[in-house]
């Protein structure tokens, strides 16, 4: 589906010395638990009758008591991650003891195996008590066939990285970041960027409204974060890209602060550079913008009862202040020659509080509630822009304001149970609820709001344009922006999950069943209900586009998994995902229902040595998404999509509306009239899910040598395989449905192939590539016929590969840590997936892919998140006790550019797709082979000084992209375009090519942080 018509303007280095190691595991294991909030240890002892280990959490004090198998084995399932002693005793007798670290979605292996003499037989008394180091430890999980990166708090801490989870998953490899058009997000082995999911302590925070936000916690609050990027078990879903898990820290036996700034003033700022059109005049003025950066953030956390009820609490707030020219409007990229583009100051406050509370109600059972506020309020006040001379650029008068509140509160509270030694059952339910919501104000004090009525004007203020030869007198009218989101918007989710880990013998076996249920409360309105498009001889287009309402999805999913190690040296795994997806409209219908999606996945590790040095891993799976709520809120549920053409006797000098109008020609774009659909109507009866397949093979091996740099790396291959095997989009050819109305001899005097008679979706959801079958009127008479289009008179089939190969390595000493790879990838097909970046369309799951066959011609090749190659190295070194240094590189090549224009006649003119086609010069022009943007480099290194005279003091001075490469990340790709009259506009020698995203200019940021001890 096509967005409108005409399209409105768019646009610490130290760390603990196991977790050092464990920490960047590229392949590890896990709890079978929801989502990588707990870890796993397991381990080997010599078996002797009445030997027992039992893991303490130093933290808290909470210890489980299990028994050896007479394998000498013993395993430690869904353990609350933190630092424990791992004891080895007979009765009241300590044998040996290990001390380690529990990290997130990982198994911890541990070796209790002691020398002979040492125990049993009397010299107990020496205890042997081992401080495990990164030597010491294997840190390859050979019990996974999982790929997941973890980091610890200590580490994010430490990183001259931006502190956010997207630059986080940015570290690991296979991952690039996706298109500027959609914020900060990144594709996951090339997967768009809306086809990821994010979790907080095992909750799910991802909007399903688009997928392309999700509820983040204060960087600060963060105690792990978990990254997987492929190859994940069937208790995972939603997912066709990575999935992101975010542990939140938690109180202790110890009350423990803190208190911490960070700051990056626009002074310490280098700038993007003026972007400038190919015939030397300047687009926009960037040298002058400014951005100004500041957080502040205290917590405490500790015991409100000893080794029972512990609590931690953070408070933040942040305040990011910049300013933003608009462009230089004499040179604006809108062929309908809109009006000035608007500069704009904005502060955006963010005062964000997290509570963690953790209640061990005995050694067996534990409680635990996760409180976190993210409201976050922008306020953006608008401005003229006024170019000098075609080169500087100065704000110009005050234009009004638009208020914007996003986030709210999320509560989870969970339950784990101990029932045996082999039995561990988790039980969880998570509300969340987040706002969406804006309101405007005029300059003269006017405020529109747009309730989501769409029956009634959002506001007295139109937005006013004019087309480039209208010669006649111009009003700027009093609407702050085009469009208006909705006022009181909000989306919630609610959330129940049971999972349960069996341990029988050689079998860890998992099962678990989710329910969820999200509501989104959105639409969106022209400024004053109608967009004016002025053209000569006093005509004006009256465009009203108008939707809201509230939206639902119903998840419901189940699990059964089986980790069976067959021998010492080979586990299988086995797992089968049930998905089931309930898609609501506005009034509260099902228009789409998918259940039975079966999703298998298998894999094998080889502990090839049988030491856990060498391992070689594969894994195989099929990948489910459900269909995002947007989709409702136009293909099945009321809304107006109206262009019609008046004549006028004048123009308000006020709000910029004409007077005297009069009907000339009524048009209805899509069939939105503003009556619902018939929810029969919306979709395929047949429909798919949106599947995808996945085959990985790779190894590990640590490397043990006498010399002293090759000792200790690990290393590690990946080759990975991914297949769009199933897509959903939508059709908007009437073309197919208006022959079956000719030739069932129905009356169409009153159509023709191009329009959807009224009330009928102007498109459908199907599975491009397969027939379309549903319920539709053909001829506007109201009765309903069953209908079936075959798939090859729709189009294509959509098609996505990803191959890629990635290289690892990594080495943690006393002294530094370094961590690097190596990526060789390739996307390509004809779909990015569920958005598209070289237009910035986020419809998600309705893009203008599929439209119409015309606009898939030539649209197969390298797709537009497809990076070749990708080098990535991260890490630190401790200099002296007091001061220490990191590093974090990044150099990847380009991303494929295209050539969009019009074409095929004044097709594109119907829908308003001007310059949707792969079409310039009169051919087409395949996706993809026009060139790529150039490669990047970010080098960023840091220095942490710790004061030995200020015990908890720190400084931490780093330099984002410290050379200051400002390569274009993605340029425009319109290279020519039809109006609205059919005149072809060429773009070659302005626009096309120019930058329109940048790599982040140089900048410096201070954190000042002290911890503290009560």
């Amino acid at each position: 589906m096509n967005s409108t018509a005409p399209r409105p303007p768019l646009r610490a280095l130290k760390l603990s010395l196991l977790s050092s190691t464990v920490a960047t595991l590229l392949c590890s294991s896990g709890s079978l638990f929801a989502q990588s909030t707990s870890g796993d240890i397991a381990g080997t002892a010599a078996f002797e009758p009445g030997e027992t280990v039992r893991a303490t959490n130093t933290d808290n004090g909470v210890s489980r008591e299990i028994k050896i198998g007479e394998d000498g084995r013993f395993h430690f399932s869904a353990l609350p991650i933190g630092h424990y002693q791992i004891t080895l005793q007979n009765g009241a007798q300590t044998i040996k003891t290990v001390r380690l670290d529990v990290v997130a979605g990982q198994t911890i292996p541990v070796s209790l195996l002691v020398q002979s003499g040492t125990a049993s037989n009397g010299n107990a008394k020496n205890l042997d008590t081992v401080t495990v180091t990164g030597s010491s430890v294997p840190s390859i999980d050979v019990s996974s066939v999982e790929t997941r990166t973890t980091f610890t708090a200590e580490r994010l801490n430490s990183l001259p990285i931006p502190r956010d989870v997207t630059d986080v998953a940015l570290l690991t490899p296979g991952t690039v970041r996706g298109s500027g058009n959609f914020g900060n997000l990144a594709s996951f082995g090339g997967s768009s960027v809306a086809e990821n999911s994010y979790y907080v302590n095992g909750f799910n925070t991802t909007n399903l409204f688009n997928s392309l936000s999700f509820s983040e916690v204060p960087y600060q609050a963060i105690d792990q974060i978990d990254i997987q990027t492929g190859g994940y078990g069937a208790q995972y879903g939603y997912s066709t890209g990575g999935v992101t898990s975010v542990n939140i820290k938690h109180g202790t036996n110890e009350w423990k602060g803190g208190l911490s700034y960070v700051t990056a003033p626009n002074a310490w700022r280098s700038h993007y550079g003026d972007v400038v059109a190919k015939n030397g005049n300047i687009l926009y003025n960037n040298r002058h913008n400014t951005d100004t950066d500041n957080v502040y953030t205290a917590w405490l956390g500790g015991p409100l009862i000893k080794d029972k009820l512990f609590i931690f609490m953070l408070g933040q707030f942040e305040r990011e202040t910049s300013t933003t020219l608009g462009q230089n409007s004499n040179y604006a990229l809108s062929s309908s020659g809109a009006s000035t583009s608007k500069s704009n100051r904005t502060t955006q406050d963010s005062p964000y509080w997290v509570v963690k509370l953790d209640w061990n109600i005995n050694d067996r059972n534990h409680f635990e509630y996760t409180g976190f506020n993210n409201t976050q309020k922008s306020q953006n006040n608008y401005y003229g822009t006024q170019y000098e001379s075609n080169s500087e650029a100065s704000l110009g008068s005050f234009a009004g304001t638009r208020n914007y509140k996003t986030g709210g509160q999320t509560n989870i509270f969970k339950y784990t149970s101990y029932i045996t030694d082999d039995l561990t059952l988790s039980a969880q339910y998570g509300q969340l609820k987040s706002a969406n919501s804006a309101s405007y104000v005029s300059p003269d004090g006017t405020v529109s709001r747009y309730n989501g009525d769409i029956d009634t004007d959002a506001g007295t203020c139109p937005y006013v344009a004019y087309n480039n030869r209208y010669t006649g007198p111009r009003y700027t009218g009093c609407s702050v922006t085009s469009s208006l989101g909705l006022y009181g918007g909000e989306d919630t989710r609610k959330s129940w999950r049971v999972d349960l880990d069996w341990r029988i013998g050689d079998h860890d076996i998992g099962v678990g069943w989710d329910d969820e249920r999200w509501k989104s409360q959105s639409g969106q309105s022209y400024s004053g209900g109608h967009y004016y498009l002025y053209y000569p001889n006093n005509r004006v287009y009256d465009i009203i586009f108008k939707t809201g309402g509230n939206l639902g999805i119903r998840q419901k999913a189940a699990y059964l998994e089986d980790h069976w190690q067959v021998s010492d040296r080979v586990m299988l795994y086995g797992g089968l995902r049930y998905d089931g997806f309930s898609n609501y409209n506005s009034s509260g219908q099902i228009y789409v229902k998918q259940a039975n999606i079966w999703q298998p996945r298998v894999g094998v590790s080889w502990d090839v040595l049988g030491d856990q040095s060498w391992k070689v891993f594969a894994n195989a799976g099929r990948y489910s998404l459900p269909i995002a709520a947007n989709v409702a809120l136009r293909a099945a549920s009321a809304s107006y999509y109206l262009q019609n053409l008046y004549s006028y006797t004048g123009i308000d000098t006020t709000t910029g509306a004409p007077q005297g109008m009069k009907l000339i020609s009524p048009y209805v774009i899509n069939g939105e009239n503003g009556s619902a659909p018939n929810a029969k109507s919306v979709a395929d009866k047949n429909l798919k899910p949106y599947t995808q397949d996945e085959f990985i093979l790779g190894f590990q091996h640590q490397i043990h040598s006498d010399n002293a740099f090759l000792d200790n790396w690990t290393v590690g291959t990946r080759a990975i395989y991914r297949k769009l095997r199933t897509a959903i989009d939508d059709t908007c050819d009437w073309r197919p449905f208006y022959n079956q109305a000719v030739s069932l001899g129905l009356d169409t005097s009153g159509q023709d192939q191009w329009d959807v008679p009224e009330g009928v979706p102007g498109c459908f959801i199907y599975n491009p590539g397969s027939s379309l079958s549903l319920d539709v009127d053909l001829d506007g008479s109201g009765t309903q016929r069953n209908v079936t289009i075959p798939g090859n008179q729709l189009g294509k089939k959509a098609s996505r590969q990803y191959e890629g190969v990635e290289f690892t390595a990594e080495k943690s000493t006393e002294h530094f840590y370094i961590n690097a790879s190596y990526t060789w990838s390739r996307s390509f097909g004809n779909t990015e997936g569920l958005v598209r970046s070289d237009i910035g369309q986020a419809d998600t799951g309705t893009t203008e892919d599929f439209d119409f066959p015309e606009i898939m011609y030539g649209a197969g090749g390298y797709l537009s998140n497809d990076r070749r190659h990708s080098l990535k190295v991260y890490g630190g070194w401790k200099i002296t006790p007091e001061w220490s240094a990191g590093v974090n590189l990044l150099i990847q090549s380009g991303t494929p550019i295209s050539c969009l224009g019009g074409g095929y006649g004044t097709f594109d003119t119907e829908y308003g797709y001007s310059g949707g086609f792969h079409y310039c010069n009169g051919k087409i022009s395949s996706v993809g082979t026009s060139g790529r943007t150039p490669w990047t480099y970010t080098l960023s290194p840091n220095v942490i000084y710790k004061p030995q005279w200020a015990h908890g003091l720190n400084f931490t001075l780093s330099v984002l992209n410290l050379l200051n490469n400002r390569q274009k990340t993605q340029v425009y790709q319109t290279g020519e375009s039809l109006s609205s009259n059919g005149t072809n506009t060429t773009y070659y020698a302005t626009t096309y090519k120019v930058g329109e995203y940048f790599n982040q200019p140089r900048y410096i940021r201070l954190q000042v942080q002290y911890d503290f001890t009560l």
